[in-house]
């Protein structure tokens, strides 16, 4: 019995020994709570990044589909300017039927008609493209912040000062400022500009 109780005793001092270090200083505690929230804010930050980097490449996937189908729509429209042309020169030669001539012109203004809408398609993907972009960068700076602040709050811990752990918020206030702004400010910059 003397045994287990020496035991038990033993586990108690080992118990606390581990919390003699606080000596009733909260900046342990304070700081692995920042650290903590410093990591959530890293990981949301990280999570936007991911976000604007897969949003970008599908706009620019379907930005090179928008351009290939201008590019044959441009194609159709010169060789249907080709086609009359030819039909005209060769018109006072031969006999040609005026409701081929028609047709043909009715292909042109179409197929013109059809290249100027896909241009216009494919230009309504540069505002977007560009904004996921530049969104892109100001939530990875945000991320940086975020782990930045995780650094100082670390060293703070190490060497139990709370200048470090100060300058860790702070830079956690930073990483809220941009996200915040960049998340309004890249929703002002598409808002109407994805439906078209």
């Amino acid at each position: 019995m003397g045994h287990a109780t020496e035991s038990l005793e033993r586990a108690e001092h080992t118990g606390h020994a581990g919390h003699g270090a606080h000596d009733g200083n909260p900046l342990p505690l304070r700081v692995g709570i920042t650290m903590a929230l410093l990591g959530v804010l890293l990981a949301f930050a990280a999570a936007r990044v991911g976000y604007e980097r897969a949003e970008m490449v599908q706009y620019l996937v379907d930005q090179q589909h928008a351009h290939a189908k201008y590019q044959a729509q441009d194609v159709k429209h010169r060789a249907a300017v080709l086609s009359l042309q030819q039909l005209h020169a060769t018109a006072e030669t031969t006999k040609v039927n005026a409701a081929d001539m028609v047709m043909i012109a009715k292909s042109v203004n179409r197929y013109f008609a059809e290249s100027a809408a896909a241009k216009t398609w494919l230009d309504a993907y540069d505002p977007i493209v560009a904004a996921h972009s530049s969104a892109q960068e100001e939530f990875e700076h945000a991320q940086l912040a975020a782990e930045l602040g995780i650094v100082l709050a670390s060293i703070a811990l190490l060497v139990r000062r709370r200048e470090p752990w100060f300058l860790g918020m702070l830079l956690g206030v930073v990483s809220i400022v941009l996200l915040v702004l960049t998340f309004r400010h890249t929703a002002h910059k598409l808002e109407g500009k994805e439906a078209k």
